[in-house]
């Protein structure tokens, strides 16, 4: 399981391969708002402070997403669009919305 660490809400859960950031937002009852939850509005930008490697590569819907934002979104993701692709580790994420 990897620990993910919700750092505005100051909530700290365990997640297994496959989940979504967003669905562990939602499910620990973080603060994080979501629009469209499929990767086109964007509301669900957040700053992965730590474990970006715990996570499965960009989509394509999520880089045209935050190339939009424009400067450096390289520690940037959409909750949505992210999943843990690891068996152990730890995330600490930093809503920017």
């Amino acid at each position: 399981m990897v620990s993910v660490f919700l750092k505005n809400d100051n909530i700290k859960v365990k997640a297994g391969v496959g989940k979504t950031m967003r669905q562990i937002a939602t499910a620990s009852g973080a603060s994080m708002e979501f629009g469209c939850r499929v990767g086109d509005c964007a509301t669900c930008i957040a700053k992965i402070e730590f474990g970006m490697q715990l996570l499965n590569q960009k989509t394509e819907k999520e880089i045209k997403v935050l190339k939009m934002l424009g400067g450096d979104v390289s520690g940037l993701r959409l909750m949505c669009q992210s999943h843990i692709r690891c068996e152990e580790g730890e995330i600490v994420v930093s809503y920017i919305f």
